[in-house]
C-alpha cells in the first residue's frame, strides 16, 4: 500500500525524507521498521523535520516496548482499548516538553473549580514562607512548587501524561499505527478508529480483522 500524496504533502514531507529518517535516525536502530505504518513514519518524519515534537520520546517508547535497554517511562503503562471501536489495539503514552503545562495543570487540579489541590498548595507555601522566609519570596517559592515539585511527584508516580503511540498486534508482535491525541468520548473514538482503518487498514489488515470497529 502507498499512501495518498497528499498525506505527505499535508505533513511537508517528501519520499526521501522518510527514507533519510528511517536510515538516520537512531532511535529505530534495531526496529523492524517494516512494522511501523508508513503514516506513522510520515508522522514522525515529519516531526523529526520540521522540530515540532522531540521524536525520541516516541522512539524511545517502541524501543522500550520492543524489550530493548531499560524502561525508564515516567508515563502509564500500555492499556488496551475498553470500548468499541477500538477494542483490540493499545494505546501507551509518550511525553514532550510541550505536554509539561498540561501536566502541572492537571497536578494541581486547574482544569476545574472542583479541585482545592491549588488552594491547599497556596496555602501551604505561604505558611511555609510566613515560619521559614526563603530568599526568593513567597512567588518563588511557589514556582517551585507549582512546576518543579508537581513535575517530580507526578513523574514518580507515572502519571505524566502526553498523547497517544496507538499499536496493535499482529503474529504475536506489535505493529505500530499512529500517533493520535486523547479521545474525549465514543463519537472521537470512531473517528480515530476511521482514519486509522483508511491509513493502515490495507497495510495490517489483520490487526484490523481482529478490532471490534472491524468485526
Amino acid at each position: 500500500m502507498e499512501l495518498d500524496p497528499s498525506v505527505m504533502a499535508g505533513f511537508g514531507v517528501s519520499e526521501h525524507d522518510i527514507q533519510s529518517f528511517t536510515e538516520l535516525n537512531a532511535g529505530l536502530a534495531g526496529i523492524d521498521t517494516s512494522r511501523l505504518s508508513k503514516f506513522l513514519l510520515v508522522q514522525l518524519t515529519s516531526a523529526w523535520k520540521h522540530r515540532t515534537i522531540n521524536t525520541f520520546a516516541i522512539t524511545d517508547v517502541i524501543q522500550q516496548l520492543e524489550g530493548r535497554g531499560p524502561n525508564r517511562s515516567s508515563t502509564a503503562k500500555p492499556r488496551p482499548f475498553k470500548h468499541e471501536p477500538l477494542r483490540g489495539l493499545w494505546k501507551v503514552h509518550f511525553f514532550d516538553p510541550r505536554f509539561l503545562m498540561h501536566n502541572i495543570s492537571n497536578q494541581w487540579g486547574l482544569p476545574g473549580p472542583e479541585s482545592d489541590k491549588f488552594d491547599k498548595l497556596c496555602a501551604h507555601v505561604a505558611a511555609e514562607e510566613n515560619e521559614n522566609p526563603s530568599t526568593v519570596g513567597w512567588q518563588g517559592r511557589l514556582a517551585h512548587e507549582l512546576v518543579i515539585e508537581g513535575y517530580q511527584d507526578r513523574a514518580a508516580k507515572r502519571k505524566l501524561t502526553g498523547e497517544w503511540l496507538i499499536f496493535g498486534v499482529q503474529e504475536q508482535k506489535n505493529v505500530y499505527l499512529a500517533l493520535c491525541t486523547h479521545s474525549d468520548g465514543p463519537e472521537q473514538d470512531s473517528e480515530i478508529y476511521n482514519a486509522l482503518l483508511s491509513l493502515c487498514g490495507e497495510e495490517f489488515p489483520e490487526v484490523f480483522a481482529t478490532v471490534a470497529g472491524g468485526e
